[in-house]
């Protein structure tokens, strides 16, 4: 596992895993590590996995970042026992793949705990489970008995629905049942009750249709009571025609619960013979069983849970890498221009996309799309735009092809109500001309060192309305000093606490009184006025800014 060790100037010590495959550091509280140095630039640094390997980038930092006492100027490897310094801020890299994490160690010893093996070593029997199954419980004064072998039994079960099935078992050899149901509820205290478990005795032979009376699920699950009948068929309770149609002559029904108040399921048992009378010294038994079983059936809810949990948090992770990995690996270098892009999600994962894409003829792409909707749905979306534009670079295809051929992909593989904004642009670096096309977004800023705040707004309609969508190109020519600001309505729609947005006039002043700083300065002056606007209202979208620079 790899991490960080951080000293500040002030303050006790801090480790950080480095879990993600990006992680930003810098003083903006958007950074995934946010250090209190008055030194270090708001967007700093980033350490990046690649492979099984770490490398640290300066983010165009305006103090610059030292590595082993020396300032960087391109990305270098990380080995554990490196130094950074970031202002007066230390941080160590440590990189030990001995080390096992917290869960993985809980997620082991939780194995050990459940492993069957174990168990039996541990009682000392050859299977406790069988012992169980052997015993007769004839007599009240067996119940003690039957509670500590119960719970020695179901430690063999793992999963919920091993411990239900191991249930089932156990209340065919504790009570004359021909039928065994177990019920539970969903994770909500209204949701319906679920049959999870349905056997006869006869393991091999099916039931095709199970039907249990509405009275006695009432009594069990509402009232939270034990329902004993040695004759349903003559009960007034509980004879219904379902009862009569199948049958049934004697039914044991016990709630699943681990209080009173909360009851999550239900055990039934029934019989069609005279032969197999159920007795209250069955219901005591049943009542017992499912008094132990609730815990354990409880405690598996919980870990199936938690497992469930716990991989859709690793798939998560796994798309949050995956999208990352779409981002640009860090600013393009070309002569007499500065590039600088960064993207916030508002979730895990996002709908923004950015993109620098180097041409074949030394042209350079230039691309920020925002996706409707938010979320994994946006997320998908996002990375469908991101394939289809690097084909059609690929493909070599004009900026006016590029453009549609992207939209009348979308408008055929999208749903109607799904669609995507993107300013995309060819900059020409001989001669500082810039080809654009706006498909619905937000029109970017072009600040002239002149004063002057221009609109790029030329294109067309969004992306994956209509197949049949023209887009009209627009050329503008960038002097020196000029800068392009491109950015995504996460930053011009940005709330406060009030309620207000940044709005696109705060957005102006930004750029124009901050245009002779570079282009990662730039990045930060917005940041930064953006941070400070919104204060602590959480983000209702993702930010993406995107800065060209002609120096």
């Amino acid at each position: 596992m790899a991490r960080i060790m951080i000293q500040g100037p002030h303050g006790p010590a801090e480790t950080i895993e480095l879990t993600r495959l990006r992680t930003t550091i810098g003083r903006s509280a958007r950074s995934d590590v946010c250090i209190p140095d008055a030194f270090a630039s708001r967007l700093h640094a980033e350490i990046r996995k690649e492979g099984d390997a770490f490398w640290l980038h300066d983010l165009g930092s305006a103090n610059g970042t030292r590595f082993n006492g020396n300032l960087i100027s391109a990305a270098v490897p990380l080995t554990t026992g490196n130094e950074i310094q970031i202002g007066e801020t230390v941080i160590r890299f440590q990189d030990d793949d001995s080390t096992r994490s917290f869960s993985q160690t809980l997620f082991a010893e939780t194995t050990d705990a459940l492993d069957p093996s174990n168990t039996i070593a541990l009682s000392g029997r050859k299977n406790p489970t069988t012992e169980i199954l052997d015993s007769s419980f004839s007599s009240r004064n067996d119940l003690l008995g039957l509670i500590s072998k119960v719970g020695v039994a179901l430690l063999s079960s793992s999963g919920l629905d091993q411990t239900l099935d191991q249930v089932a078992t156990l209340v065919f050899e504790a009570v004359p049942a021909q039928r065994v149901v177990i019920m539970l509820r969903g994770n909500k205290p209204d949701d319906e009750l679920q049959i999870r478990v349905a056997r006869s005795r006869k393991g091999d032979e099916p039931i095709d249709e199970i039907r249990i009376s509405r009275a006695i699920m009432s009594e069990v699950i509402e009232n939270g009571k034990s329902v004993l009948t040695a004759d349903a068929q003559q009960d007034p309770r509980f004879a219904s025609q379902t009862i009569v149609l199948q049958g049934i002559r004697s039914v044991l029904a016990v709630p699943l619960s681990v209080d009173e108040r909360n009851v999550f399921g239900l055990i039934y048992a029934d019989s069609e013979t005279r032969n197999a009378t159920f007795t209250g010294e069955h219901l005591d038994i049943l009542t017992t069983l499912a008094s132990v079983a609730s815990i354990r059936v409880e405690n598996a809810s919980l870990l199936d849970e938690r497992i469930n949990r716990e991989r859709m948090e690793r798939e998560l992770e796994l798309a949050t890498e995956i999208q990352q990995r779409f981002q640009p690996a860090g600013p393009p270098k070309m002569d007499g221009y500065e590039f600088q892009g960064i993207s916030f999600s508002c979730y895990e994962i996002g709908g923004d996309y950015y993109d620098f894409i180097p041409l074949h003829d030394g042209r350079m792409l230039i691309a920020l799309g925002d996706v409707s909707g938010k979320g994994t749905a946006a997320a998908l979306l996002m990375s469908s735009l991101h394939a289809a534009v690097h084909g059609q670079v690929a493909a070599r295809r004009t900026l006016e092809e590029t453009v549609a051929s992207v939209n009348e992909y979308l408008a055929e593989n999208t749903p109607a109500n799904r669609f995507v904004t993107l300013f995309i642009a060819e900059l020409d670096p001989a001669s500082a001309r810039l080809r654009f096309i706006n498909a619905g977004h937000n029109p970017p800023l072009i600040a002239r060192t002149s004063g002057e705040i221009e609109l790029l707004e030329s294109g067309g309609l969004p992306l994956g309305l209509m197949t049949i969508a023209q887009y009209e190109p627009g050329e503008i020519t960038l002097e020196k000093g000029d800068a392009i600001v491109v950015y995504s309505d996460g930053v011009s729609e940005a709330n406060n606490l009030a309620e207000e947005e940044f709005g696109l006039e705060r957005l102006r002043a930004v750029v124009k009184n901050n245009l002779s700083r570079s282009a990662s300065g730039i990045r930060d002056k917005v940041e930064s006025a953006l941070s400070e606007f919104t204060g602590t209202a959480p983000a209702n979208d993702d930010i993406t800014l995107v800065i060209v620079k002609r120096v």
